[in-house]
């Protein structure tokens, strides 16, 4: 029982909770904790990615639709 009293959670565990749970407090907390984790780990991630470089097909055409995007701007 004291297992389940355990508020901090290990990350990578999974956890069953009861649909007679499902409307506690515990459940609602359980699950903001665990979108807030996923949501850090995502934006770490994307930064990281952003940091990388892109390949030459890829900058060339993200130069293009920059340039397309600017002309449409100007035009309108």
């Amino acid at each position: 029982m004291a297992r389940a009293a355990v508020e901090d959670w290990p990350e990578g565990y999974i956890i069953v909770v009861p649909h007679a749970w499902r409307g506690d407090n515990l459940w609602t907390d359980m699950q903001s904790q665990a979108q807030a984790r996923i949501g850090q780990t995502l934006r770490e991630m994307y930064a990281e990615l952003l940091q990388q470089p892109l390949s030459p097909g890829l900058e060339r055409l993200a130069r293009q639709i920059e340039a397309k995007s600017e002309r449409l701007l100007h035009d309108s």
